[in-house]
């Protein structure tokens, strides 16, 4: 069992690639806990990345979509969503105004990178020194000079990550760059989108990492050191693994949850939460950030009766029909096909077989919530209007997340809802999840 405060746990042995498991209920089958990586030696590592997405993704992306320039503007505590995957660890966000101008030239000689303002951003722009209400004297300058056709900006109605040029600069450009080049602007969604989806084979290698630490978390939370049955509550729990993150040196994106299903339903909750009960099914929904990576996992556990050793035949099969309904996702969901597809054939090839389905997958990575194709949402199960209809892409990572609802038999036949959520990479050659998945119960004493 994990100890009640173990020593910080370590990315650095994780950040190769390594074998996955097929369940992670239970803390033994755990990796070795360690130190995390400290902010100095994640640096290198996003620095590394981030320069090889720029001569890598960044000419393909460009060409894919029909660009020779793109315009990154964001200003200070207000980023565009694209800005968070090129800045380096040292920078929080934009200072005052940043401009940042990429311009294809051509196969042999790649992508030009400018900073129109003052930073370099480590290394990774050649810097066009203006300060304030200048920068964009200089962006028509050099605009100017290389005369590009199709200028692509992160407008769109459609895809919020895409979205990040406000109104202000946007008339502050168009300004600047007068008719002739506001003529050649056009939206930069596909191009935005594509850039925050497409993940390099290190990036994953180092996700793993990262996923390994939230399932460990999980692992201890959902533990006899953290959860006294009749003592602790559901709100207990959640804040322990917010702050669990907090001493880690690590972030979170979302505060966590941490619910309770019971035979016979629940009581109304006190003002500190639902205080955990023998019998009781525990489901957590928790994210955090590690090296620049968002996770979204979903758990459940369940809290022995005496003379107990397991979770009543009827929850573990709900559990099963969860596993299956995972399965049906990433098998009607290939590379290659849309959202709205994987949807139509998971849910009707899951009700073939029984199971009362709900599927919600969303990309994930640089964002929780992350740009990219849906598989679902909560409230549109009969296909996601535009977003749903774009296809899925090798390379890509995604948060497996649904749930199955089942009558259990020992709780009398009432309806106990199954909510899985674990993060998976389609790779070149299929599916993968990033570091298992849940098919048993965390089993708390």
């Amino acid at each position: 069992m994990i100890c009640a405060h173990p020593a910080r746990l370590a990315l650095a042995a994780l950040l190769t690639t390594t074998p996955l498991v097929a369940q992670l209920p239970r803390a033994e089958q755990m990796q070795p806990q360690n130190a995390v990586l400290t902010h100095r030696q994640e640096d290198p590592l996003i620095k590394e990345r981030i320069q090889e997405r720029f001569e890598t993704l960044l000419p393909e992306l460009m060409r894919r979509e029909g660009f020779d320039m793109w315009l990154v503007i964001t200003r200070e505590y207000n980023s565009d969503p694209v800005f968070r995957s090129m800045d380096p660890i040292t920078t929080y966000s934009s200072r005052r105004r940043t401009i940042l101008m990429f311009h294809d030239l051509g196969p042999e000689r790649g992508v030009e990178r400018i900073s129109v303002g003052r930073s370099d951003y480590q290394g990774a722009f050649d810097v066009y020194r203006t300060h304030n209400d200048s920068q964009y004297v200089g962006l028509r300058r050099l605009i100017e000079e290389r005369d590009p056709q199709r200028i692509g900006i992160n407008v769109s109605d459609r895809w919020n990550h895409a979205d990040g040029l406000t109104h202000n600069e946007y008339l502050r450009l168009t300004d600047a760059l007068g008719a002739r080049y506001t003529e050649r602007l056009a939206s930069a969604e596909m191009l935005a989108v594509g850039w925050l989806e497409a993940k390099l084979p290190k990036e994953t290698d180092q996700y793993r990492g990262v996923m390994r630490l939230a399932h460990q978390v999980i692992a201890e939370a959902f533990s006899n050191q953290v959860i006294v049955p009749g003592v602790t509550t559901n709100q207990d729990v959640a804040w322990w693994m917010r702050q669990r993150v907090a001493e880690m040196g690590l972030g979170a994106w979302f505060h966590p949850s941490v619910n309770v299903q019971r035979r016979g339903g629940l009581p109304q909750a006190g003002p500190h939460g639902s205080v955990i009960e023998r019998g009781d099914m525990l489901h957590t929904d928790f994210g955090l950030i590690g090296v620049g990576f968002s996770t979204d996992t979903q758990h459940n556990a369940y809290v022995l009766r005496p003379g107990e050793t397991d979770a009543p035949e009827g929850l573990k099969e709900g559990l099963r029909q969860a596993n299956r309904l995972q399965d049906l996702t990433m098998m009607h969901g290939p590379a290659g096909a849309t959202g709205n597809e994987a949807l139509a054939g998971a849910l009707a090839q899951a009700r073939q077989e029984g199971i009362d389905p709900t599927i919600y997958c969303h990309p994930i990575g640089y964002h929780g919530h992350g740009a990219g194709t849906p598989i679902g949402m909560t409230d549109y199960q009969d296909g996601v209007p535009v977003r749903g209809d774009y296809v899925l892409r090798p390379n890509t990572w995604h948060s497996i997340e649904l749930n199955a609802r089942y009558a259990v038999p020992e709780w009398d036949g009432q309806e106990v809802r199954f909510a899985l959520e674990e993060d998976a990479a389609l790779l070149d050659d299929g599916w993968h999840w990033v570091d298992g998945r849940q098919t048993s119960f965390y089993l708390i004493h």
